[in-house]
């Protein structure tokens, strides 16, 4: 599927982007359970073994979808996150790196929203964004030190909680409601990595 340079093949991509969209379509107009794989290469207009080359079945391509999603975001916030890291914890800058994740799952705005109208792929993406976001408290767990695993499954939840009603409601002024959730929520985290930072 690759070439000796890495990079896919543009029929490859072309082939994927048709799977993808035909899934993606089939979401909005029946329960991911009654997909089949017919539908997908039925819309996608391809043979059941061209979709066997990529995918062994429906929750393959879902959960390469979700991953693909998932890894865009963590990469992207943990960008942020770092350049955080490198210089001080502050209610601004903790906010912004929230912002910034969000900002990234809007430029996927569209796949959210359909996974998050249906109830099944629902659940599964937010179980995918749990373990995403605990992965990414674990990049600052030095920084954090102390925080019981209680304090770290109610960041997470809430985190994923923000950003799916993020994606099903229309959000005014993002910078406010980031800064305002941080302020909240995170205070106490931002002074212990405060305080560690300060130690250094």
């Amino acid at each position: 599927m690759s070439k000796k340079d890495g990079s896919v093949d543009l029929r490859i991509r072309r082939t994927q982007k048709a799977i993808r969209d035909a899934f993606f379509a089939l979401i909005k107009e029946k329960d991911f359970e009654q997909i089949t794989v017919k539908d997908i290469t039925d819309r996608a207009m391809i043979s059941r073994n061209t979709f066997y080359l990529h995918y062994s079945d429906k929750y393959e391509l879902f959960n390469k979808i979700c991953y693909d999603l998932m890894r865009t975001l963590f990469f992207r916030a943990g960008k942020q996150l770092r350049r955080v890291q490198q210089h001080d914890f502050t209610v601004e800058s903790v906010a912004s790196i929230i912002k910034y994740g969000i900002e990234t799952v809007d430029e996927d705005r569209e796949q959210y929203k359909i996974l998050f109208s249906s109830a099944v792929t629902a659940d599964i993406l937010i179980d995918k964004m749990n373990i995403m976001a605990r992965r990414f408290l674990d990049l600052i767990k030095d920084d954090i030190d102390g925080i019981s695993e209680w304090s770290m499954a109610y960041i997470v939840s809430g985190v994923t909680g923000v950003i799916k009603y993020h994606i099903t409601h229309n959000i005014d002024d993002l910078e406010t409601e980031c800064r305002n959730f941080t302020k909240i929520h995170l205070g106490s985290i931002i002074e212990i990595a405060r305080a560690k930072h300060d130690k250094r």
